[in-house]
């Protein structure tokens, strides 16, 4: 069976549409067009692009990629996702870099013991297939729909929490994982600072990256949860996880320092360690306390970035795995464009992530319009042969007269169209045409 087209489209109702509603519920044609016509937008929305070209020719490419879960647990790109695994079960891996589609590949074509024929990818010739495997390709735990350092499987149904791509290994770390918030679970089994000494981002801290409000007293509106976090989103530019800081000796080196912000333990609370250094020569960390440049130094010198250790004894509960920090640096804004003239091509080449964001490569927009009910009529019947034309159109015609006749007696007598009136409608036209 050849792929679906992605050009000329016709967004009808689902066949189950009518008997799936309500015996009851008032349908009226009107209705029925406003379905269709939001379920076409619904699907011009999600699949902006065509979706008749694999992009395996293309080579190696930063790109969109699903994992197919069926087809071995490899990775292949918007077309084929679409037009050969749209019955499999995928997950989404959102963008990764230098990958190159798996599906017209042996990875995905494997030989079946049973002496049935291969899969084919029916985006790519049938003589090129199955090709070599990918082997500069690489497969994370993602590829097994498996994220972040916890594991958990991502279902974006049920998913409520944020979650951030690592510019390294490209895998995806929740917020809680990353300390930039406390876990709901253990919010109310830490100890709590006085509220008047403790500050938390706020919307206008979140825009503007400097302006921070004191935690409201009992009576008063609380902040949202959302509004909780560490080191808002607008304050750094990428985050690198501690698996791939620990495994470069530079970025091990500099985690800490100023625009290298790590995350760290301080008694019952955290702190942030490697903000820019502020005009009044303080250093803003963790919930809204304050050090000096010598101070911060300091405390840098005394972080241990091994296995996510505490970074100061005695504060923390060493058998506290949610207490500790994770060598996790997020990277201030301006960071990567200076380390392009400061390191040596050695050092530049060495580092898990690009200093400069590759393009992102997207398949042709799909700039067919959608079809009316007509159009397509008309499409169809040109195609058909002239006896098989004409009777379609007179099939047509007649489709048209009764409809129209059935909905010029409801309106005159009152009644709206339901469901059985539809189904009867169709009862008729079926038993004519056996007459004829």
């Amino acid at each position: 069976m050849g792929s679906p087209s992605s050009s000329a489209r016709l967004t009808l109702l689902p066949s189950n549409y009518l008997s799936s509603q309500n015996p009851s519920s008032e349908i009226t044609l009107q209705s029925l067009i406003d379905v269709s016509d939001r379920m076409a937008n619904e699907a011009k929305e999600a699949l902006p692009y065509n979706f008749d070209e694999c992009s395996y020719s293309k080579g190696y490419l930063r790109q969109s990629v699903w994992s197919c879960l069926d087809c071995g647990e490899k990775g292949v790109c918007y077309g084929c996702s679409i037009s050969c695994h749209s019955e499999h079960r995928l997950v989404e891996l959102w963008t990764k870099r230098s990958f190159r589609c798996d599906c017209p590949t042996v990875s995905m074509q494997a030989e079946q013991s049973s002496g049935s024929k291969r899969r084919k990818c029916v985006l790519n010739r049938p003589e090129i297939q199955p090709s070599l495997p990918n082997e500069k390709n690489r497969y994370s735990k993602n590829f097994h729909g498996k994220f972040c350092r916890c594991g958990r499987d991502y279902d974006p149904e049920t998913e409520e929490e944020a979650m951030l791509c690592c510019l390294g290994c490209e895998d995806w770390f929740h917020e809680t994982c990353l300390n930039l918030r406390q876990p709901a679970d253990t919010r109310s089994n830490l100890p709590q600072p006085l509220a008047t000494d403790v500050q938390f981002p706020t919307p206008a801290a979140a825009s503007g990256g400097a302006s921070s409000v004191l935690a409201t007293e009992e009576g008063e509106e609380e902040e949202e949860e959302d509004e909780q976090v560490l080191i808002p989103s607008d304050s750094y530019d990428s985050l690198i996880c501690g698996e791939c800081v620990l495994s470069n000796s530079f970025l091990t080196s500099q985690a800490g320092k100023e625009g290298f912000m790590i995350i760290e333990p301080r008694g019952s609370s955290w702190e942030v360690i490697g903000r820019s250094i502020r005009q009044d020569d303080e250093m803003e960390v963790g919930l809204g306390e304050k050090r000096s440049p010598e101070e911060n130094e300091e405390a840098r010198k005394r972080i241990k970035l091994d296995d996510g250790s505490d970074a100061r004894e005695g504060d923390v509960s060493t058998d506290d795995e949610k207490r500790k920090g994770k060598g996790d640096v997020f990277l201030a804004h301006g960071v990567r464009n200076r380390l392009k003239f400061q390191l040596d091509i050695d050092t530049i080449s060495s580092l898990p992530f690009p200093l400069e964001d590759e393009e992102i490569y997207e398949p042709p927009q799909d700039e067919e319009q959608e079809e009316t009910i007509d159009e397509a009529t008309s499409r169809v019947v040109s195609s058909l042969p002239r006896i098989q034309a004409i009777e379609a159109l007179h099939g047509y015609q007649r489709l048209k007269e009764q409809l129209n006749d059935m909905l010029r007696s409801h309106v005159q007598s009152g009644k709206t169209v339901s469901k059985e009136d539809i189904e009867e409608l169709f009862e008729k036209l079926k038993a004519t045409r056996e007459r004829r």
